[in-house]
């Protein structure tokens, strides 16, 4: 257990196949209490399944997989139809799709006798809460994204900024960035039905080619 955590920076990679399409996009930084950490998307694991990863040095493997006729053409999994796995692990997922606030719309997490919270600040920012339990205190994990633009990410442009209220754990951390590579739109009403028009665009482009 951790006493006080340093904030840390994650830089935007990419990891170009030799195709036009990149093999994955990512975050790769170092913690000075947890080490290197990477996240990196979209792994294609079936034509209608894909996958997101968190890998690091001192934090628990964390997979993120989308399955469904909705994931051609995606560049990350959505909450929709998501499983959660830290290591052998299946995390227990379940939101208000009708909620009318971004706590309302909140992601509530169980993983073993551990509960977290997972809500959007902003397009840009979220933040996961561990409750408190036992002896145990709660800690907060933001997560604050520098920009936004897929050229951007692309060349490298993009950070993430990983800060951390209270005493975190490596299992927090890991579950804190695993969001930075995935589609959190729904955790707000507008971004919603942005996602509901652009899964469509997505479909219907598929469908064609």
């Amino acid at each position: 257990m951790r006493t006080e955590i340093t904030s840390f920076r994650m830089d935007s990679h990419r990891t170009h196949n030799g195709r036009q399409r990149p093999d994955f996009l990512g975050w790769r930084g170092t913690s000075p209490e947890f080490g290197e950490i990477t996240v990196a998307y979209p792994f294609m694991t079936g034509e209608y399944e894909i996958r997101a990863t968190v890998r690091g040095e001192k934090v628990p493997t964390v997979l993120f997989d989308a399955k469904g006729f909705h994931v051609p053409g995606l560049l990350m999994p959505t909450l929709n139809r998501g499983t959660l796995r830290v290591g052998e692990r299946e995390v227990a997922m379940a939101r208000n799709r009708l909620g009318t606030t971004r706590q309302g719309r909140a992601l509530h997490l169980t993983d073993g006798e551990d509960r977290y919270k997972l809500w959007a600040i902003s397009r840009k920012r979220y933040a996961l809460a561990r409750k408190p339990s036992g002896e145990r205190s709660g800690v907060t994990v933001k997560v604050k994204q520098s920009g936004v633009g897929g050229r951007r990410h692309l060349s490298g442009g993009l950070y993430l900024t990983v800060t951390v209220e209270g005493r975190a754990e490596p299992t927090d951390i890991a579950l804190a960035v695993m969001f930075s590579g995935v589609d959190r739109s729904n955790l707000t009403r507008g971004g919603a039905i942005r996602s509901i028009f652009s899964r469509g665009a997505n479909h219907i482009v598929h469908l064609g080619s």
